[in-house]
């Protein structure tokens, strides 16, 4: 499992591991090697490194990465931009140095400056998680100057950024990748930061689970699951594999109840039944064959019309998962269709897009079910529902969607880049796949239908949400590997995702 921590949690899990089995002197060795490894990856062929090493044990890893350059035959340039270092660890390193060019920014400022020109890279090893604030006068000018070289490696966190908050100074270090020792730091989720650290990359150093103790976020990732998909026995049937609900669409968005539909049908549920207004019905019957339809009266605008809930009321007893929402519009209609089901449903329910925007004036309805709900708002639609300004959930994306999860006992998946998933125990799961291939109309619908089909086959709520946004993603993964991101289509990730050859719903 990998961990999405702040800057305490990854000093006890690091207290822990030096108290139980492996010194701070290896931890870091173990971190410089890695580093190098990735970094070796990533240097063309005959490349001159520059290294920026600060006075703390950030800059211990860099000497690290310095020596194992020079045992590759791969010549670097250390450039001490506080001085010598101020740690026992980072000192110990430092003095294994053997034959590297070394340098003191305060000493040798114009030379430094020449040897970060002339670099064919940057690794940046100045503070790691020991930003606060401002950047000193030297370190913004060193990197000022790294910034200008084509291929930047930041070390655990760029420089110049909070890895608690993702506050970054406006000299911020540019990196290309950033190269995560050990677990995520929970700022670089945050926004604006995450789309200013380049290419993210995790590096196992050997720090075991127990040392993070109970209280985690994880970050999903693709040896967390190790069966994704049910067992298909040959004597099982349709009804196997359970009942969904959807109860999506209108005339104007009737592309929302078929992609949320197909989605559903292609995750393996056994029956769906297609809750939708007349006109929709017309509209896609003829391209969705393997749905079973209710047509719901409608307003002369194909909306759902208000006297649509007794239909709807009188087809939820023998279903096992509910989805509602997805293109219904907002309306007055659409609220009480939502509310009633929320009230009356004998099985869980996902809310979606419209259905969570009804509901915004009297979210404490949500707490009147019994069997689980899961919503699944964007920033926007989580706004309206919480109050909080979009700026205000970016800024902390994992707090805000714990906290609503806990106080309203629902599970959240609060959609976008590194999308969050929150559980009503205050369990958390970050997603790491997906790309903006999925930044199109109809990519939230396809998710309602990926995650309201594993629901309906009997997978754990929790686990469900999880699991149906680490599919969602990987599917726009594996379409990007064969197209630009522009040319995906969000009906595509329906069919991509029985191209995935993972097995059932247990997450490690």
């Amino acid at each position: 499992m990998q961990f999405v921590v702040t800057n305490s949690q990854m000093r006890s899990a690091e207290q822990i591991c030096d108290r139980e089995y492996m010194s701070y002197t290896s931890m870091m060795e173990y971190a410089g090697i890695a580093c190098a490894e990735e970094i070796m990856k990533l240097a063309p062929k005959g490349s001159y490194i520059a290294i920026l090493c600060g006075s703390g044990n950030n800059g211990g890893d860099g000497f690290v990465i310095s020596d194992v350059l020079a045992s590759h035959g791969i010549s670097s340039a250390v450039i001490l931009v506080d001085g010598e270092p101020k740690t026992d660890c980072a000192r110990y390193h430092f003095d294994r140095l053997q034959g590297e060019k070394i340098l003191d920014w305060k000493l040798h400022n114009e030379a430094c400056c020449d040897q970060i020109v002339r670099s064919d890279m940057v690794v940046d090893c100045i503070f790691g998680t020991g930003f606060r604030g401002k950047l000193p006068d030297n370190a913004a000018a060193a990197i000022r100057y790294a910034n200008n070289s084509p291929i930047r490696v930041a070390v655990d966190v760029p420089s110049g950024i909070n890895s608690d908050t993702g506050e970054m100074d406006e000299n911020y270090f540019h990196a290309t990748t950033t190269l995560s020792i050990a677990a995520i730091k929970k700022g670089l989720l945050s926004f604006p930061c995450c789309d200013h650290i380049g290419e993210g990359k995790l590096l196992d150093i050997g720090i075991d689970e127990y040392c993070y103790g109970d209280d985690y976020i994880a970050a999903i990732t693709d040896d967390s699951f190790r069966r994704p998909f049910m067992d298909r026995k040959k004597s099982s049937h349709k009804g196997s594999y359970g009942r969904l609900l959807n109860i999506a669409g209108s005339l104007r968005y009737n592309g929302a109840a078929a992609m949320s539909t197909k989605a559903a049908l292609r995750t393996g549920v056994g029956l769906c039944i297609l809750a939708t207004p007349k006109s929709v019905v017309q509209t896609i019957g003829a391209s969705i064959h393997e749905t079973t339809y209710l047509p719901l009266c409608e307003t002369d605008d194909g909306f759902v019309a208000d006297n649509a809930v007794d239909m709807i009321l009188s087809n939820i007893k023998e279903v096992s998962a509910i989805s509602v929402g997805s293109g219904m519009g907002r309306s007055e209609n659409t609220r009480n269709i939502t509310e009633a089901v929320i009230k009356n449903a004998a099985c869980p329910i996902i809310i979606d897009a419209d259905g969570l925007n009804s509901i915004s004036g009297n979210i404490n309805v949500l707490r009147e079910n019994r069997k689980g709900v899961v919503i699944t708002p964007h920033p926007a639609e989580f706004s309206r529902l919480t109050g909080m300004s979009v700026d205000e959930i970016q800024y902390d994306r994992i707090s805000a969607a714990k906290n609503f999860a806990i106080d309203y006992n629902v599970t959240v998946v609060l959609k976008g880049v590194n999308t969050v998933i929150a559980a009503p125990t205050g369990e958390c799961f970050i997603n790491t796949t997906g790309n903006a291939g999925l930044a199109k109309g109809g990519s939230g619908d396809v998710l309602t239908g990926i995650i309201a089909s594993l629901i309906a086959q009997g997978t754990e709520i929790f686990y469900a949400a999880v699991l149906g946004v680490y599919l969602h993603g990987l599917a726009a993964d594996r379409l990007a590997a064969g197209r630009n991101l522009f040319g995906i289509m969000p009906r595509d990730i329906a069919d991509e995702v029985t191209r995935i050859g993972l097995r059932n719903t247990s997450v490690e």
